[in-house]
């Protein structure tokens, strides 16, 4: 796509104007202009064709005149006092933000790939860390009490286990002489196939 930037800029050096309003005339009105030459080039003409006859329409119409009028009113409208807001079409300037980002992205393929992926890195990893914290932290176990329930080990000093788990017959006694907990309970770790719609899958459990 043409630079249509510094064509305007030369059109704008008799206006003397101070380089924050100059560079914004520039970026709306190169906005203006690129979707001007996209839908000339929708209507089958080439592209010298179609870049002619925007920068004729940018003489013809004397686009300038009414952008400079337009920035020299906001410059000279009350300041804002504080703690009021100035009163703007929110929409308005949404519908420009987004125009103007995704002529940004279009021009820069390579940026965009990048911000994308890292979206998409981003959004995975936090729905997984918060899938992990909701089923640890937040949703509470399906027992009463949760926060009494606790697990027991078998300490084999011999094997340097700290967290060893208890024969059958240990778990016995440990229920039979238990004087401190309400009930226990022994389960194993299992792996289980689920059926169901499509291929079965294989997961880890306990029971």
């Amino acid at each position: 796509m043409p630079d249509f930037k510094d064509q305007i800029r030369k059109r704008l050096e008799s206006f003397d104007l101070s380089p924050m309003r100059e560079h914004e005339i520039i970026e709306e009105l190169s906005q203006h202009l690129e979707d001007q030459y996209e839908q000339n080039l929708r209507g089958a003409t080439t592209e010298d064709e179609a870049c002619r006859a925007v920068l004729l329409s940018l003489d013809e119409i004397n686009l300038l005149g009414p952008e400079l009028k337009r920035v020299e009113r906001r410059a000279d409208e009350d300041p804002v006092a504080w703690g009021t807001e100035r009163k703007s079409n929110m929409f308005g300037d949404l519908g420009q933000d987004f125009r103007y980002g995704l002529r940004m992205l279009i021009r820069s393929p390579s940026f965009t790939i990048i911000a994308v992926l890292a979206l998409a890195l981003g959004i995975g990893a936090n729905s997984a860390i918060f899938s992990v914290v909701n089923t640890v932290l937040l949703r509470p176990l399906p027992y009463k009490n949760p926060d009494a329930l606790m697990m027991v080990w078998e300490e084999a000093t011999h094997l340097e286990f700290p967290d060893n788990t208890p024969s059958p017959a240990n778990f016995l006694d440990w229920r039979e002489q238990n004087t401190v907990f309400e009930g226990m309970a022994a389960m194993a770790q299992r792996s289980f196939n689920l059926t169901g719609v499509g291929e079965p899958e294989r997961y880890d459990g306990r029971r």
